[in-house]
């Protein structure tokens, strides 16, 4: 929820597992299966933030990632409208569903899964550097943002240049690469003072999130 206030604890029992429900790991794979063989379009994260907020709120992790998913394939022309509400109606009229003749995809699927690669490109010239002061900025967008609410306006210190990447938020530079900093904050200065000892907070952030301090 980007930080915001009143939705409950973040750590709760049984998070650490990957999944709760039989039907989880379907989802997961319809997601993979999808994403390699190019059947949608469009970002997941971002269609999911799309959701009306009732049922947004309602629905568990893996049952927005169903419905992103179901949007990516419409996006795509890969379904048409109506066609999944139809097929559940056949199924629950015991119709069997056709049994796709893939035998490779499994293993093409997984195969690109552990080969991918999440690696940042190399910086170049940045706007800031190490042992900079930096504060991010009071900002509310629009669209998809990876920039947390809770750190907005929070002073740091750049503690690393990762790298550029993609830029996913919505917007006109949607997928430029972009350096990325790993910023450290003083827990006081983002969460207020407590009764425990001030701790420290990295986050990596994105050079447009960033401004000197």
């Amino acid at each position: 929820m980007g930080g915001m206030h009143g939705f409950g604890a973040v750590v709760l029992p049984g998070g650490e597992l990957p999944y709760h429900e039989r039907w989880e790991p379907r989802v997961f794979a319809l997601w993979a299966i999808s994403e390699v063989e190019g059947l949608g379009a469009g970002s997941g994260r971002a269609l999911r933030e799309r959701m009306p907020p009732d049922e947004y709120l309602r629905a568990s992790y893996y049952e927005r990632w169903l419905w992103s998913n179901e949007q990516r394939l419409l996006a795509k022309g890969t379904v048409s409208p109506g066609e999944i509400d139809a097929w559940v109606a056949r199924l629950e009229a015991d119709e069997q569903p056709p049994a796709a003749k893939r035998p490779d995809q499994g293993a093409r699927v997984v195969d690109a899964l552990r080969s991918g690669t999440g690696e940042l490109a190399p910086a170049g010239e940045t706007a800031f550097r190490v042992g900079d002061a930096v504060r991010v900025k009071r900002m509310h967008p629009a669209g998809h943002t990876r920039c947390p609410r809770y750190v907005r306006g929070a002073r740091g210190t750049v503690g690393a240049v990762r790298g550029t990447y993609p830029l996913p938020d919505a917007g006109p530079r949607h997928r430029e690469l972009e350096p990325v900093y790993s910023v450290s904050f003083s827990s006081e200065d983002v969460f207020g003072a407590v009764d425990e000892p001030p701790w420290t907070l990295h986050l990596d952030l994105y050079e447009h999130y960033l401004e000197a301090a």
